[in-house]
């Protein structure tokens, strides 16, 4: 039997899903499965994050990842391990079933997806911005001035997002039933 984890509104996280939120960041990161509190943590905060963006979109109506998309990405993925041999011993490297990191894969799309229809339309940055942004790096102006404006983009994006998924967190009852997440 699976124990909850933290209870979402009236989703729950499971310590399965926790588990694999985990063992599937490990292999994207190409690195060795972690289960320290730190790392707990932060997989535990990321799938918070992720059932917060899936219920705004649903309510919403955000167009969802198509099969294509998800298929591209998973073949990106098999491409980075050395193709499907290389995916295939990360896999069993980190006790994962090619299903299970297709649906992760899938829910970083829909978070990716999220965020570039509600946030990046505000970020606009304007030539003035990328001037004050050379001034602030004491910059020659020898960076393009798109690779600024890109990164401005960024940032801005990332702000907003942050600020709603506080403003969200606030608003929805979390509780971490497993007191080490918190």
């Amino acid at each position: 039997m699976d124990r909850m984890a933290v209870i979402v509104g009236q989703q729950t996280i499971t310590q399965l899903q926790l588990d694999e939120e985990i063992r599937v960041t490990a292999l994207l990161n190409q690195r060795p499965v972690a289960r320290d509190a730190e790392t707990r943590r932060a997989a535990a905060d990321r799938l918070v994050e992720q059932l917060l963006i899936r219920r705004e979109m649903e309510q919403s109506r955000y167009p969802l990842p198509s099969e294509q998309e998800v298929n591209q990405y998973v073949e990106q993925i098999r491409v980075e391990n050395g193709g499907q041999a290389g995916l295939a011993k990360a896999l069993a490297t980190h006790d994962l079933r090619e299903s299970t990191l297709r649906q992760h894969l899938e829910s970083q799309l829909v978070a990716l997806r999220f965020i570039e229809y509600r946030f990046q339309p505000d970020a606009t940055v304007s030539d003035e911005d990328i001037e004050a942004a050379y001034r602030r790096q004491a910059s020659d102006k020898k960076t393009p001035r798109e690779s600024i404006r890109a990164m401005l983009r960024e940032e801005r994006t990332d702000a907003a997002l942050n600020a709603w998924l506080a403003e969200t967190r606030r608003q929805i009852n979390i509780v971490y039933l497993d007191k080490s997440l918190q």
